[in-house]
């Protein structure tokens, strides 16, 4: 199977260029919908233009449930074609997550995505996290020299700061990078200031807040400049990422949730909205 090439921001409905990428992480954790509703969520997000999907191997409910989110992926992609961005790095143990990041490791773990995936080459593969028993330029070289055997093209990092950043890019160009960024977390001003010399999308995950999406209905400045837009504080925040110039990683459980989180690509704010919710993000 050869797979086809897509730009990574490719929609229909966005704003400057950037649009949603949903993140399947709700769809196969604890808590997670049947088979049939992840299922029709996915196509919720493609069919109101969603155009890439991103998810990792370590998306499952245990150790033991590993690459169920790519499965799914793969259920849908044997009807729909559309960009996959999937990450390695990660693994699980009982509850915790360790880094792993390992060279051998790292290619078993791409080349067990790209069986899951039912792909010859991923679209966009990351860097989950950096192990810190391994020098970033260890990781990322391997990477290289997967992308160089074919069996990724695109090459991303996550959960970085500017100097592994930095270093990764010794050793291999770095396309996209993800980190988390919310009205609760602050995107790192170095890695952003990185990406934007350097030309690398940048992408938000959680930009609810992760945990603290239960915030966003009763946060008074969100609430406020949704009701100016007419929209949902939810696709306030959306708006409000792209807005910054960061590419939202936004999650669903639902396909109206989905087809809310991809639409709000569409909504415009004004400099006052967006400094209004920038006033309420960390400062640290």
């Amino acid at each position: 199977m050869i797979v086809q090439r897509f730009v990574i921001v490719q929609s229909s409905s966005n704003v400057d260029g950037l649009s949603v990428v949903l993140g399947t992480m709700n769809l196969a954790g604890e808590g997670r919908p049947s088979r049939e509703v992840a299922v029709a969520t996915i196509f919720a997000a493609l069919d109101a233009g969603v155009g890439s999907i991103d998810t990792a191997d370590v998306y499952g409910l245990d150790e033991h449930d590993a690459h169920f989110a790519e499965r799914l992926v793969a259920e849908v992609r044997r009807e729909r074609a559309f960009v996959v961005a999937t990450k390695g790095g990660v693994r699980r143990r009982g509850d915790a997550w360790e880094h792993v990041g390992d060279p051998a490791y790292l290619r078993r773990a791409c080349e067990a995505s790209l069986r899951a995936l039912e792909v010859d080459a991923h679209d966009v593969y990351l860097l989950h996290a950096v192990d810190a028993r391994v020098p970033i330029e260890e990781s990322v070289g391997e990477l290289a020299r997967l992308r160089d055997e074919g069996k990724l093209v695109r090459l991303g990092v996550s959960n970085v700061d500017a100097t592994q950043l930095r270093r990764g890019l010794e050793v291999a160009p770095i396309e996209v990078v993800q980190n988390e960024a919310s009205p609760f977390v602050r995107m790192d001003p170095e890695v952003e200031a990185e990406c934007r010399a350097r030309g690398i999308v940048l992408q938000a995950y959680a930009p609810m807040g992760g945990w603290r999406a239960g915030r966003v209905a009763h946060e008074p400045v969100l609430r406020r400049v949704a009701q100016e837009l007419g929209v949902s504080p939810f696709e306030a925040i959306v708006a409000w990422t792209i807005a910054r110039g960061w590419q939202p990683v936004c999650g669903a459980s639902r396909p109206q949730n989905a087809r809310s989180s991809v639409c709000a690509a569409a909504i415009a704010l004004n400099g006052a909205q967006v400094a209004a919710i920038d006033a309420i993000v960390p400062r640290a």
